[in-house]
């Protein structure tokens, strides 16, 4: 199964890979907010990707991060997509929850699973790890809920992320709220992925901020 998935993985980067080999290059690193140079061979490209800058070269497109760590296959996948997506729309500088984005709505629950709910489980009562994984990841704080902090997946992608913490009234809950222009700059599917990938970086760091502390 691990290998189908690959493959198919595969695929969908070679798509995104020929597409943005098909496009005016230039004009799309510039709608998206990102920096570029030319080299010897052909090009080096800079991606601001969440607390890391990821470059990758064309027309051979080997990744690598800033941190050293490994650039996943569903990370190149991405930025590609952000890159072939990406339109210029100004950010419109509001906040609107997943469901209700255009087309959204119907997958919320799948949001609220992937995303939301491992928040929920791990810093539901404890919004203060909430804040400190977000500040390691140098996250802007925000004034929403008891906690919050804007997460900027890349240039244009903005991701703020909510948490209300539980009590004997309440149980704990989180939401992910998003600039209106996201689907200017990320396929509606991709939508979902990069807040899982957000997710993930926030319970690693909360993780390793933890055993720190020990």
């Amino acid at each position: 199964m691990e290998l189908k998935r690959q493959k198919t993985y595969k695929g969908v980067f070679d798509r995104a890979r020929d597409e943005l080999l098909g496009s005016a290059m230039e004009e799309k690193f510039f709608l998206a907010g990102l920096r570029h140079e030319h080299t010897g061979s052909g090009m080096r490209v800079h991606v601001p990707f969440f607390d890391e800058t990821i470059l990758f070269s064309i027309p051979g497109f080997t990744f690598s991060s800033s941190k050293g760590a490994n650039v996943t296959l569903v990370a190149r996948i991405v930025i590609l997509h952000y890159i072939n997506t990406a339109s210029g729309v100004p950010l419109a500088g509001e906040k609107v929850a997943y469901g209700d984005i255009p087309a959204c709505m119907h997958y919320d629950p799948v949001f609220e699973k992937r995303v939301l709910k491992p928040l929920v489980r791990a810093f539901g009562y404890d919004r203060h790890a909430f804040l400190d994984a977000g500040r390691s990841l140098g996250a802007r704080e925000e004034g929403f809920g008891d906690a919050s902090f804007t997460l900027f997946a890349f240039p244009k992608v903005p991701v703020t992320f909510v948490l209300w913490e539980g009590d004997t009234e309440f149980p704990p809950s989180a939401r992910a709220l998003f600039d209106p222009s996201v689907t200017g700059y990320l396929p509606l599917e991709d939508i979902v992925v990069v807040s899982k990938l957000a997710a993930g970086r926030i319970l690693k760091t909360a993780m390793k901020n933890f055993a720190e502390e020990v």
